[in-house]
C-alpha cells in the first residue's frame, strides 16, 4: 500500500490573477516608463545613499508633499539620467489602463499598488491560496455527497434530513455568521469537530500538501469595479497580477496513509480523483452563474473567459479553479447552497475586473484551469 501520492499540479490562468499580501508598493519607490511599457522598481534606501546631496534634498522634499509630487521628481530624475543604476531592483510590465490611471491621478490620489508575493527570484503563486480554493470545492462536494442539510441552531451546527422545500439549499446559516460559526461549520462538514471545538489534528486537509509555484512574471494592472446600476469608475486600485495565459507548476502531495489511522489520523480521505470531480462540479457552477450575469450586461471579455473555460473543460482531466483577490462571494463562500432569502445567497451586484479603464471592458479575476499529473508514490 502506498501511503504517499505525489503529483504535479499544473495551472494556467484564463484571466488575470492577483494574490494579496497586505502590502503596498509606495509611490516614491517606482518610476513609470510608458515608452518602455513598464515600471522601474527602486530601492529607496539605496537611492538615498547614492543620490548627490542636492538631488537627495529635492527628492525628500517632494516625497513629503505627497505621492504625486514623489512621482514627478522620480520621473524627472529618470529622464535626466540621474537615477543610479544600483538603486534599480527590477522592471515590471504594465497595462495602458495602469498608466492612464497614473496620468489622471490628482495630487491627493493614492498611487500605491499592491504587489504579488515575492521570492528572491520573482513573484510566485502561494500554495496556501490554491489549497484554500481546493478546500472550498471539497466542502461543497462533501455536502452534496452526504445528501443532508446542515443547520446552525442554539450555537452549534447539526445535520438534518433535507425536505422537498430545501431543493439544494443545504445550509441554514445565521444571517451574519461570525468567525467561530464559520470555523465550526467547516469542522462539522469535514468531520473534525471535537467536544470543545474544532480538532485541527483531525482536519482531512492535513493530508494534502501544496507547494508554492516557481517564479512567474508580474504585470501591473488597473482593477476596477463594475456595477450595472451605479457609477463606479472612481473605485480603482492598482495591483500586480499574473497575466492571462500564465502557467504554473506546483507539487501536490496526498498523504493518504493519514486517513487510515482512525482516531490518530485525519477525519477522512480526500482522494485526488474525487477532488477533481469536486472542482469541476463547484467551480463549474460558479462559472455558469457568472456567465449569466455577463450575458445580461454585455461583458464581452468576461464571456471570452467563460467560453474558453467551457472549451477547456471538454477534457475530463481538466478542472476549473478560482484563486486570489476578486474571486467573488460565490467562489469564496458556499452561497450556492444557501436559501434564496439569505443575504449571502443574493447574486452579487458588482464585479471586479482588470486590464481596462472602463471596468465593464475588463477581465474577471482569478479564473484558472488545472491538471494533476502523477509523478511517484512512497
Amino acid at each position: 500500500m502506498s501511503f504517499l501520492e505525489a503529483y504535479r499540479l499544473e495551472l494556467e490562468a484564463l484571466s488575470p490573477v492577483h494574490v494579496g499580501t497586505g502590502e503596498l508598493y509606495p509611490a516614491y519607490a517606482y518610476v513609470p516608463d510608458k515608452e518602455a511599457k513598464g515600471v522601474h522598481l527602486l530601492d529607496p534606501g539605496a537611492l538615498l545613499l547614492l543620490l548627490p546631496e542636492e538631488r537627495r534634498r529635492q527628492y525628500l522634499e517632494k516625497v513629503a508633499q505627497g505621492p504625486k509630487a514623489a512621482q514627478d521628481i522620480l520621473r524627472n530624475l529618470y529622464q535626466e539620467g540621474q537615477l543610479p543604476k544600483e538603486a534599480l531592483l527590477r522592471t515590471v510590465g504594465a497595462s495602458l489602463a495602469f498608466f492612464k490611471t497614473l496620468e489622471e491621478a490628482t495630487e491627493e490620489a493614492a498611487l500605491e499598488w499592491r504587489p504579488l508575493p515575492q521570492s528572491p527570484l520573482g513573484p510566485y503563486l502561494p500554495g496556501s491560496s490554491v489549497k484554500g480554493a481546493l478546500r472550498t470545492a471539497w466542502l461543497f462536494w462533501t455536502l452534496l455527497q452526504r445528501g443532508e442539510g446542515v443547520e446552525f441552531r442554539e450555537g452549534r451546527w447539526t445535520f438534518r434530513k433535507p425536505t422537498l422545500k430545501d431543493e439544494e439549499a443545504l445550509i441554514r446559516a445565521p444571517k451574519s455568521p461570525d468567525l467561530r460559526a464559520n470555523q465550526t461549520f467547516e469542522a462539522t462538514v469535514l468531520g473534525y469537530m471535537g467536544g470543545r471545538g474544532p480538532d485541527l489534528y483531525r482536519d482531512p486537509f492535513r493530508a494534502v500538501r501544496v507547494s508554492d509555484s516557481g517564479p512567474g512574471e508580474g504585470f501591473l494592472n488597473r482593477i476596477g469595479v463594475f456595477h450595472p446600476e451605479g457609477e463606479t469608475k472612481g473605485l480603482v486600485l492598482l495591483a500586480e497580477t499574473f497575466r492571462k495565459g500564465s502557467r504554473f507548476a506546483l507539487s501536490f502531495r496526498y498523504h493518504k496513509g493519514l486517513s487510515a489511522y482512525g482516531d490518530r489520523g485525519v477525519a477522512g480521505p480526500i482522494p485526488p480523483e474525487e477532488l477533481k470531480k469536486a472542482l469541476r462540479e463547484y467551480y463549474g457552477r460558479v462559472a455558469e452563474w457568472e456567465k449569466r450575469f455577463a450575458e445580461d450586461h454585455g461583458l464581452k471579455r468576461a464571456l471570452e473567459v467563460y467560453g474558453e473555460l467551457e472549451e477547456r473543460l471538454k477534457d475530463p482531466e481538466v478542472f476549473p479553479i478560482r484563486v486570489g483577490f476578486g474571486s467573488g462571494r460565490l467562489a469564496l463562500r458556499l452561497a450556492l447552497l444557501l436559501p434564496e432569502d439569505h443575504p449571502e445567497a443574493q447574486e452579487p451586484k458588482t464585479r471586479k475586473t482588470a486590464g481596462a479603464s472602463n471596468p465593464q471592458d475588463g477581465y474577471p479575476l482569478g479564473w484558472m484551469v488545472g491538471r494533476l499529473e502523477g509523478t511517484d508514490t512512497a
